[in-house]
């Protein structure tokens, strides 16, 4: 085997050019799923490091489509990078970078950058279609009335399990919290009865409510297993009114 050879094609994958600021662009292999390339760039900073991002693009095409990353678990993901690629999160450009102690050690951190991009655009799974949207939108609108009316404080978008990866969409502030995940998909379903069991192992007195938009969402043995694996499962549209009551008693009642 021909390693010389073999090293000489990878390297065909990546080009570099210098920019205009004094810095470069790496030109790499990895692809962003409409098939651009990713591009690093590189900028060498007054401190002697060099500052390594991919200028934003990752973020630009989850915006343009219709991803918010700015919460939740898109900012779990980002933030998870820090400790699992030593790739950060600039909030500010809304971009992924890292710093290189040297110019050796940029290759590895564009190489990093460039990897975290890529994958960035699994993100997307965070997209909800406008139907999506409307329905969670009024089981929140609830939710806040619910808090209004018990005056019993709740969270949102909060971080439930210890491990701060389960994201409930309101937790109630209650004697006896409560957690109201609402299911838009099998996935959030599952993350509802996760959690659940979590708290039955922990002894925790946290109750889980699931809230979903209607029976024919979800097959039978998916509902049989909601309904074993959460404190309640409730489908929204055959029981709207009935639902905020049922709210309003759980957050009273276990005040």
């Amino acid at each position: 085997m021909d390693a010389k050879l073999l090293q000489s094609e990878l390297c065909k994958g990546f080009y570099i050019s210098a920019t205009e600021v004094g810095g470069l662009s790496i030109s790499t292999p990895f692809t962003y799923e409409d098939g651009d390339s990713v591009v690093i760039f590189v900028l060498p900073l007054k401190d002697g490091t060099f500052r390594v991002d991919d200028n934003g693009e990752a973020a630009f095409r989850l915006l343009s489509d219709g991803v918010s990353i700015e919460k939740g678990k898109p900012q779990a993901w980002l933030k998870s990078l820090e400790s699992s690629h030593q790739v950060y999160w600039d909030e500010v450009g809304e971009e992924l970078f890292a710093v290189a102690n040297s110019i050796v050690a940029v290759a590895g951190a564009a190489m990093r950058v460039a990897e975290c991009s890529a994958q960035m655009q699994v993100l997307s799974a965070f997209r909800q279609d406008r139907k999506v949207s409307d329905f969670k939108d009024q089981i929140m609108a609830v939710l806040r009335e619910v808090e209004q009316e018990t005056q019993i404080e709740a969270r949102y978008d909060f971080a439930a399990d210890p491990n701060q990866q389960i994201f409930v969409d309101a937790y109630f502030m209650s004697k006896t919290p409560i957690s109201v995940v609402v299911a838009t998909s099998a996935e959030r379903l599952m993350e509802a009865e996760l959690l659940w069991s979590m708290s039955q192992q922990m002894k925790d007195p946290m109750r889980v409510i699931a809230v979903f938009e209607d029976m024919t969402k979800f097959n039978d043995k998916q509902l049989a297993r909601a309904s074993y694996y959460t404190d309640k499962a409730v489908p929204w549209r055959s029981m709207p009114t009935a639902f905020r009551k049922l709210m309003t008693t759980e957050v009273k009642g276990k005040h």
